[in-house]
């Protein structure tokens, strides 16, 4: 049932299964090869990847430790510049609370001494009141003692006159009376 295969047929296809046999095994070989060259650059790609990898970890591990070193230097350098500014706030605060204490000082000292010429110009004000006063009340004695003074010469001058109104009323009296004696004689004497 099955052919007669002539041994060169079969020698030939002996040899071409061999051949692609051999051609097999090199094509397994090549594949094998080749599949190795993968293996190997898929590790060589996944080595130099892990290594770009730690390396980017390293950049990134770097980086972060210098930024955080960065964060630190400007934490340390903000807490510096507030603490100066605090510290300046509270030297502002205190020059501006002593130069307040010393304008209410002075304040105080210019109200006293107002005060103080306040009270010494009405001070003056009295004793000068007190002065002027006594000097009227001076006056007043000086002026009540000259009108008495003057009333009283006035009454004298007034006595005087009278006194000499009635001695001249009297010399007249008197003269009247030797007139008319001179009269009545001279009268008599022609007769």
């Amino acid at each position: 049932m099955s052919d007669p295969v002539s041994p060169a047929t079969e020698s030939n296809d002996l040899r071409d299964a061999q051949l692609e046999i051999r051609q097999l095994k090199e094509t397994i070989a090549a594949l094998r090869e080749e599949l190795e060259n993968k293996v190997f650059d898929m590790q060589r790609v996944e080595q130099e990847a892990r290594a770009e990898g730690i390396d980017e970890i390293k950049q990134l591990k770097d980086t972060a430790a210098a930024l955080r070193e960065e964060m630190e230097q400007l934490n340390f350098a903000r807490q510096k510049e507030v603490q100066e500014e605090r510290a300046a706030g509270n030297d502002e605060i205190t020059q501006l609370k002593n130069t307040i204490q010393a304008l209410r000082d002075e304040m105080e000292t210019l109200k006293l001494e107002k005060e103080k010429e306040l009270n010494e110009a009405v001070s003056a004000g009295r004793d000068e009141i007190q002065q002027l006063k006594a000097t009227i009340a001076h006056l007043r004695e000086e002026m009540e003692d000259l009108n008495f003074r003057h009333q009283e010469t006035v009454q004298e001058l007034n006595r005087t006159r009278r006194d000499e109104v009635g001695e001249l009323q009297q010399a007249i009296v008197t003269l009247r009376r030797t007139l008319e004696v001179k009269s009545q004689r001279g009268s008599e004497a022609r007769q």
